[in-house]
């Protein structure tokens, strides 16, 4: 990702054109036979200019993503805490989807089934978001699935700050363990002491599960600049 964006930099600079957009590309692995929590780390629509670019029919096509016939997605829905009886589900013979969500950075995130038996490599395209960008609203006294608003991977117990997370007290955050299907042990935030309970990598374009402990909507507003 950093080459990509580097790339776009450069590029820009060569032609002495400047601009506060950064363009670049991430590449998700997904593995075979397994579900995979994925997010949208970039902004397909450009800024607001790509019509239905965060669309998750555009995200995952054959010409961005190498899919298996019967892979499929899972959407979690908070207020029911489970997951959506709607399963968007890939026809390799006409390349379309049974269905579509719409997959923006930070809300966008889904369980995917890869139905194959090799990995499946999505390429993410788009825009960086930056500046002041609403990454969701995590509904109270709910689990949510989420996803960073910006494309990059870490301890998002270090990076609270970077995405603009506001956690509260009893707010926990746990990651998929797609080798054996289930989710792990979650983190928690104490108000108290300011600080997570343990670490939680999260990576370029992964997806995980956030639950907001509080009784109110927390609504996430990321602040990122590229310097």
């Amino acid at each position: 990702m950093a080459a990509a964006l580097a790339a776009s930099l450069a590029s820009s600079m060569a032609q002495n054109v400047y601009s506060l957009n950064v363009v670049g590309y991430v590449n998700v692995t997904l593995p075979p036979g397994h579900f995979y929590c994925v997010a949208n780390p970039l902004d397909a629509t450009m800024g607001g200019t790509v019509a239905n670019g965060n669309a998750m029919t555009n995200l995952f096509k054959t010409a961005t993503a190498n899919l298996a016939n019967g892979s499929f997605f899972n959407t979690f829905i908070p207020s029911l805490s489970d997951y959506s009886p709607t399963v968007p589900t890939y026809n390799g013979k006409n390349g379309t989807w049974s269905g579509n969500f719409s997959m923006p950075p930070g809300v966008g995130a889904a369980m995917f089934y890869n139905n194959g038996a090799v990995d499946t490599v999505v390429t993410f395209t788009g825009q960086v978001p930056q500046g002041t960008y609403s990454a969701g609203t995590l509904v109270g006294n709910h689990f949510n699935m989420v996803g960073s608003p910006i494309p990059i991977g870490g301890d998002l117990t270090n990076s609270t700050t970077a995405v603009g997370l506001v956690p509260a007290n009893g707010d926990l955050a746990q990651t998929f363990n797609s080798s054996i299907s289930d989710w792990r042990p979650s983190v928690s935030w104490s108000a108290k002491n300011h600080v997570w309970n343990g670490p939680m990598p999260v990576g370029v374009g992964q997806g995980f599960l956030y639950y907001n402990n509080g009784a109110t909507a927390n609504n996430w507003v990321s602040n990122f600049t590229v310097n």
